[in-house]
């Protein structure tokens, strides 16, 4: 039974859809006089259960494919579960595709009109809200012109306007804070924070720093199934380790190796535990002039691959790295991007007193480390770099190795603006022999 606090419950919902290859296949399985099965079973959401407490705002995240969606239509009443059962107390109001019922060919205000008609509003009770709709849009005169006359920005700030002028118990959200210039962003995202105070709230985004903003607990779909619902910290954590496994094993799947001598190999192996699980840096990935190259590279923390990072964590870079010929005055470095690739923050070792580095010809073995600052929660790349010269600011680009790992900052920091430097520390060089260094 739903107590009277609580705003949702699911008890063991599933959603099974039947896939056929060809539209006919419908008709001969219908009229199949053995009833032979044409269709393929797919299970989009399979033995969903968790409650909703009224007031709570719950996040949901997960991959592309993992559920959300059919989780929220089935939630919104637009589908009905295959199985289990669903109990709502509260009226809902959803924020899924904006403007989705607008007219074209009508005002921005006749559309305003439709849509709260569409709403169950009466006339009077929109002329009563138009004015704080209008407001809250702020496109001017165009709210009496053709919305087909509109920017795809207008329609957009019209459309939240109007879909937020409802005032419902349980609020649902997919994607629809992310609209608009950064201003109206702004703007949405301080009017949704008065909406909790009232009302239940039901997000879905992938920008993890609005989910852990503004919600209070996080639930983590995959392959149709909770897989974790608790604090949103721990929650983006469990995320970004799905998604990381995710591109490391297509990465493993689709990337070309280059080929290394076995007796590199059984070198590394002797000293690296790990080196199968290494990243493979193809040809396509890498710039500079590459009389030095980064063939193979690991990024880990405690021993094990990055996928999340916190305030003060170390992280280590290994790499093997190809010497066409020995080279004095190398400079290694590295450089952190936020998810727009704006770099954040990065050093070279000319950061170190023993600033003078060498390669052997041949492969060499290189390790560091470096600390994790204070910084913004949310996703970075690492961007691996080898110079030569003694100019941090002048010298020749030997090789970079762009965007080789993606993992999650996930503790609160501060906003940056503009590149700073985080120094490296410990450069090691281990030559590693071959016989056909080249």
């Amino acid at each position: 039974m739903q107590s009277a606090e609580t705003a949702i419950t699911l008890a063991s919902i599933s959603k099974s859809y039947r896939l056929y290859k060809r539209n006919s296949d419908r008709i001969k399985e219908t009229f199949h006089p053995f009833r032979k099965q044409y269709h393929k079973p797919f299970l989009a959401l399979e033995d969903v259960s968790f409650s909703i407490e009224k007031g709570e705002s719950v996040g949901i995240i997960g991959r592309n494919g993992s559920g959300k969606s059919t989780l929220l239509q089935i939630l919104c009443g637009v589908l009905q579960p295959t199985s289990g059962e669903l109990q709502v107390n509260g009226r809902i109001s959803a924020l899924l595709e904006l403007g989705a019922g607008f007219n074209p060919e009508f005002t921005g205000r006749e559309n305003v009109y439709l849509n709260a008609a569409i709403l169950g509003f009466t006339a009077k009770e929109t002329d009563e809200r138009f004015p704080r709709i209008a407001d809250f849009a702020d496109i001017g005169e165009f709210i009496d012109r053709p919305v087909k006359t509109y920017s795809s920005g207008m329609y957009v700030r019209l459309a939240f306007a109007t879909a937020i002028s409802v005032e419902p118990e349980i609020l649902i959200i997919d994607e629809a804070l992310a609209v608009g210039d950064i201003f109206f962003q702004q703007k949405c995202i301080q009017h949704m924070k008065k909406v909790m105070q009232a009302s239940t709230i039901l997000l879905v985004s992938h920008d993890m720093h609005t989910i852990t903003n503004m919600c209070n607990r996080v639930i983590v779909l995959d392959e149709g199934r909770v897989v974790f619902s608790g604090q949103p910290s721990e929650g983006v954590s469990k995320y970004t380790k799905l998604v990381h496994s995710t591109i490391e094993r297509d990465r493993k799947r689709l990337s070309v190796h280059q080929a290394l001598p076995e007796k590199v190999v059984a070198g590394v192996k002797r000293v690296v535990a790990d080196f199968d699980a290494w990243i493979s840096i193809d040809e396509e990935d890498i710039g500079g002039v590459r009389e030095i190259k980064i063939v193979r590279a690991s990024v880990t923390k405690d021993g094990i691959g990055l996928t999340t990072v916190k305030k003060g964590e170390s992280i280590t870079v290994r790499m093997i790295v190809q010497s066409i010929k020995e080279k004095d005055s190398i400079i290694f470095g590295y450089t952190i991007k936020d998810r727009v690739g704006n770099a954040i923050f990065g050093e070279n070792s000319l950061c170190l007193d023993n600033a003078v580095f060498s390669l052997a010809e041949g492969y060499s073995l290189v390790s560091y480390h470096f600390v994790w600052p204070e910084v913004y929660p949310e996703t970075y790349t690492l961007t691996l770099g080898i110079g030569e010269g003694t100019d941090p600011l002048v010298h020749l680009v030997q090789c970079w190795a762009h965007n080789i790992v993606s993992f999650a900052a996930i503790t609160p920091g501060v906003s940056v603006h503009g590149m700073f430097n985080n120094p490296l520390e410990k450069v090691a060089i281990s030559p590693l022999k071959t016989d056909s260094p080249a």
